[in-house]
């Protein structure tokens, strides 16, 4: 007790509010519509429950809807995490003698669970030790990066049965203390983005302990229990989680379509939002007719739409009738061709350039993407506030922008390969590709290389997703130019669980097709090489990885720095072409007008955005709106018709 009144006084003395809960409230609207039903082209599948074990896009998205009271939140004016203040009702960092830093947070005592449990320190000491387990792994997910904690260590190694690094002092109060040598790190409280999951619905019967020394677990995790209660398609917490601390429930999902109804639990977000839609539907949607399905009533809420001539009918329908709207925004994430380290051929760079060279991706995106695609030569989107900022596309004013200027960061240094068969031969005969399958001399079909003692053929496969559209324009502006350069390449359509095992394990692929959108914050974990293999593309992902981890070992608030090691990853991405950039682009949200207050772009999904939203009438407009938001379509819709001609 003693200990828990000191924590007490000193919290009252060092720290000030953060503040609570906005006044004001969104009153229900009482002829609020029932249903909204949202259709993405990207397929569910059934990721509900942290990253550890995947999930497409559609998937993190439905994750907002389901899962909440993280303590820190993406400030997109900050353009870095600070504390929500309906979650933290108080918190604190101190540095000690040896530089580590210890976190103390005192939580709101209204957060709970949909059953009506009440959330506490050790729901996210849970998920903190559950993240950390090897039985994640002995069931096919992931673990996440603890090593920061101090404590992570021995606890890991089991030389410690206790994690000293995070300790439940109250059942409101938790304290989480960071290596000295984790620190500096740009993206600092994003480490303490952890919600609350339900022990009893994971590790039914286990425990969270804190004797004083840190938390651990009652007794062990494994591999089989996380089978039966997270993995399991028709039970697991993975695709079925029953309770949950989000602004929805998941009232089904029968591996296409997942049905979400209101949490009466849910208290709302900082601003004081709550869902007021009863209940939302979620499907994929095909490009071929989403935009009739719309029209027809069978889709509300269209999202992430990213297809050229999908858009130009979202257009048409929008600028025929008034009962329809749209946003568009800008992608963070970018489609890409990633080179994978178990191939031979491709762990050599000349061949990698060769495969850019030869891919004519202008006009690819032209018939793919429409005047939405933008090419990419920088592993990045265009949506990031880096690239934003490197393209002077993003205001800022005072210090950091004379910094800037001074600087001069820009994304010039860039390499970047234009279409060109030409010099995609002459690459490959400089390097040696210079043998036909028999041995002898090269002069047409595919090309050979004596590599420690074998002849390798330029024979290659490419992973992708089943996207009849892509397949088609592949085969039109990449396929034909490899094969005249003397490359074969074959396309696998596969669905996106296996596209996401070769990318993130071994694969059977030597390229994979696939969209990276990536996290609020830059992942380095994706540069992270596969010390199971050797060669160029080992060694080049490896040096990669080192310059990521020194650019995010830089102040929070030293954006400069941090840019300018962005810059250099960047030119050395394209130096190096461990993955090749095809394009970033606009999304589009097509949606009736029956949808208020839908603002995707104040949000970083629309899981997110759909909780400050309403359906109720159209608004009626006058001719004068209606004449100007015509014109805007028109002339959107005209620069698409350019395009596509």
């Amino acid at each position: 007790m003693k200990k828990v009144l000191a924590w007490l006084l000193l919290l009252s003395i060092l720290m000030l509010p953060l503040g609570g809960l906005a006044e004001e409230k969104n009153e229900w609207m009482e002829d609020s519509r029932e249903q909204l039903v949202v259709g993405n082209p990207t397929p569910l599948r059934g990721c509900f429950f942290t990253e550890m074990w995947g999930g497409t896009t559609s998937d993190l998205d439905v994750q907002d809807l389901l899962h909440a009271y993280s303590p820190v939140v993406w400030d997109k004016d900050l353009v870095r995490y600070r504390y929500d203040h309906s979650v933290v009702q108080n918190a604190i960092a101190m540095n000690d003698k040896d530089g580590n830093r210890t976190y103390v947070l005192v939580f709101y005592e209204d957060l709970q669970f949909s059953n009506g449990a009440r959330i506490t320190a050790y729901d996210y000491a849970f998920s903190i030790l559950l993240g950390m387990d090897k039985a994640v792994t002995e069931c096919g997910g992931q673990t996440q990066d603890y090593s920061w904690l101090v404590g992570s260590d021995e606890y890991l190694s089991g030389e410690s049965r206790v994690l000293s690094g995070v300790k439940v002092i109250t059942d409101q109060m938790m304290q989480i203390q960071v290596k000295a040598e984790a620190l500096p790190y740009f993206y600092e409280l994003s480490r303490l983005d952890i919600h609350p999951y339900p022990i009893e619905e994971i590790a039914p019967g286990v425990v969270v302990f804190d004797e004083g020394e840190g938390i651990y677990l009652s007794e062990p995790l494994t591999g089989e229990m996380l089978k039966k209660t997270v993995t399991d398609r028709k039970t697991g917490y993975l695709s079925h989680p029953k309770t949950v601390s989000g602004p929805y429930t998941l009232k089904s999902f029968d591996g296409k379509t997942a049905t979400f109804e209101r949490n009466p639990k849910y208290k709302g977000n900082e601003d004081g939002w709550k869902p007021e839609i009863r209940t939302v539907r979620y499907t994929l949607a095909e490009n071929r007719d989403m935009i009739r399905k719309l029209k027809d009533g069978e889709f509300g809420l269209l999202n992430k739409v990213t297809m050229g001539e999908t858009i130009r009918s979202g257009l048409r329908l929008q600028r025929a009738e008034s009962g329809y709207d749209m946003t568009r925004y800008k992608r963070t994430g970018l489609t890409l061709i990633r080179y994978m380290e178990n191939s031979i051929p491709v762990q050599e760079l000349a061949v990698r350039k060769a495969i850019a060279l030869c891919f004519d991706r202008e006009r690819y995106i032209q018939e793919y993407a429409g005047p939405a695609g933008v090419r990419m030569d920088a592993f990045c989107g265009i949506g990031q506030w880096m690239y934003r900022l490197a393209k002077g596309q993003m205001v800022v004013s005072g210090e950091l922008a004379e910094k800037i200027g001074e600087e001069a960061i820009t994304l010039d240094g860039v390499k970047q390969y234009g279409f060109s068969i030409a010099e995609a031969k002459k690459k490959l005969t400089d390097a040696g590709w210079t043998l036909n399958e028999n041995g002898g001399r090269y002069e047409e079909g595919v090309r050979y290389k004596e590599i420690n003692g074998e002849l390798v053929g330029l024979k290659l496969t490419m992973g992708m997703p089943e996207s009849g559209e892509a397949r088609d324009l592949l085969e039109r502006y990449l396929l034909p130019n490899l094969e005249e350069a003397g490359i074969q390449l074959a396309l696998k359509p596969v669905d996106m669980e296996l596209i996401e095992k070769n990318y993130e394990g071994k694969s059977t692929y030597d390229l994979l097709y696939l969209g990276e959108n990536f996290s609020i914050y830059f992942d380095t974990q994706l540069m992270a090489p596969d010390e199971d293999y050797s060669g160029n593309l080992t060694d080049c992902r490896r040096e990669l990885a080192i310059m990521a981890r020194k650019m995010v070992r830089t102040e929070p608030t030293d954006v400069v720095s941090f840019m300018k090691k962005w810059v250099e990853l960047q030119e050395k991405i394209s130096e190096t072409l461990p993955v090749l950039p095809v394009y970033s682009n606009d999304y589009f949200d097509f949606y009736t007008r029956e949808l208020h207050q839908y603002r995707i772009t104040d949000a970083v999904t629309w899981g997110e955005a759909i909780v400050r939203s309403y359906m109720s009438d159209i608004e009626e407009m006058d001719e004068e709106a209606q004449q100007k938001r015509r014109d805007e379509v028109t002339e959107l819709e005209k620069q698409f018709d350019e395009q596509g001609d």
